[in-house]
């Protein structure tokens, strides 16, 4: 089930469980919104989230990785989300995992992961090569 929605509908539509599968946040979405799709969503198999700020998703993304069991595809943009929390997100997803299109600069080190480390690590529990996607400079 796709739904479109803009941000004034977002509170209606996140008041109970919801049977979307596949959910696109094409502009900024806040970390509420964020928080409530773990707890309502948990059919979701693909989300992506364009743009955040510059708030980390830290606790978001475990949250959706914990009630979304069928989440298969993941695309991040313009947000944030450390390292050691994107590498436990990972490991609870695993290898069902089969998209997973984050941009480099969505990635913020810290002391237990640096972006060096990472790829390393995720590529670990995917099962599989995994580099994060980078922005050309030209």
């Amino acid at each position: 089930m796709y739904f479109f929605l803009y941000e004034e509908e977002f509170d209606p539509f996140f008041r109970y469980e919801t049977p979307v599968t596949h959910l696109y946040f094409g502009r900024s979405v806040s970390k509420d919104v964020l928080g409530r799709v773990g707890m309502t969503c948990p059919r979701l198999v693909e989300l992506v989230v364009c743009a955040n700020g510059l708030r980390p998703l830290d606790e978001e993304l475990i949250r959706i990785a914990e009630r979304c069991k069928n989440l298969s595809a993941i695309g991040l943009g313009e947000c944030e989300v450390s390292c050691s929390a994107f590498v436990e997100f990972v490991k609870m997803c695993g290898g069902r995992l089969s998209q997973l299109s984050i941009m480099e600069e969505v990635l913020i080190p810290d002391q237990k992961y640096s972006l060096e480390q990472i790829h390393w690590e995720v590529s670990k529990h995917l099962g599989r090569v995994w580099f994060p996607d980078m922005m050309p400079t030209w």
